[in-house]
């Protein structure tokens, strides 16, 4: 007389189902199995972090995946002849065509206001850098107008509250357009995370020395740039750690 157990699948059956459910709780509590390869449940496919892309502005550069850039369009990028500001969309325009699929990108440019790049209500969040998006941007770089007096701090705010891995910040204002000391430290904190590069246009004059305190606390350089493409007098680039670590080496190698 045969023993029922109350489970009628055939003996193959219900060998597959005890294996499965042995390898279940293998996998729960984190025991390794030593079952055939076979008998075992797939795992997925592991996630790549992607190792990130290195872009940049007018010679500085970082590397990232989030990206935000934060552009000047006050009525003195106008002067003389719309140049300061037709230059800064051509590089602008550059950079983002240098992002993959995989990067996120956001724009903004300002004045007393923000003026954001925010395709298909994606305003408030970085967009990957697709090819339809790429396209977007430089419709929304080409259409921007400068007018208006010149506010950085708003502006530095917003970006570094998306959480980039790089800001890039581009402006040809006064010294006396500078942030405040309040405004220096504030935002000091909300940049912790990010690194903070800065192109100011013009020449010594125009030095704003709370925007390069504040690169250098954001691990990030200021540059001040001609726009004729000489160096500034004066003019501090400051390298990125890895660079400066490089060349260290190299002199170190060749004075063994």
């Amino acid at each position: 007389m045969r023993h029922r157990s109350g489970d009628d699948r055939p003996p193959t059956a219900r060998r597959r189902w005890l294996l499965m459910l042995v390898a279940a709780a293998a996998a729960h509590w984190g025991v390794a199995s030593s079952m055939p390869a076979s008998a075992q449940a797939p795992r997925p496919p592991a996630v790549k972090s992607p190792g990130g892309i290195r872009t940049g502005i007018f010679g500085l550069e970082a590397k990232g995946n989030r990206f935000v850039y934060v552009f000047d369009r006050s009525a003195s990028m106008a002067e003389p002849d719309g140049q300061p500001l037709a230059a800064a969309k051509q590089e602008l325009i550059r950079s983002i065509d240098e992002l993959g699929d995989v990067q996120q990108f956001y724009v903004i440019f300002y004045n007393d206001r923000l003026h954001v790049f925010s395709p298909a209500g994606s305003r408030g969040r970085l967009v990957f850098a697709t090819e339809e998006n790429r396209r977007a941007a430089r419709r929304f770089v080409e259409g921007v107008r400068a007018d208006g007096g010149t506010r950085h701090a708003e502006a530095l705010a917003a970006a570094f509250r998306l959480a980039p891995d790089v800001v890039f910040l581009l402006t040809d204002a006064d010294a006396k357009d500078d942030l405040t000391d309040a405004e220096l430290e504030r935002l000091s904190r909300l940049g912790s995370g990010s690194r903070c590069m800065v192109v100011q246009f013009g020449d010594e004059s125009r030095r704003s020395p709370r925007l390069a305190d504040l690169a250098a606390r954001c691990g990030g350089a200021y540059r001040i740039l001609n726009l004729e493409g000489e160096p500034a007098a004066g003019e501090t680039v400051a390298r990125e750690p890895a660079e400066a670590a490089d060349e260290a080496d190299a002199e170190d190698q060749l004075g063994r």
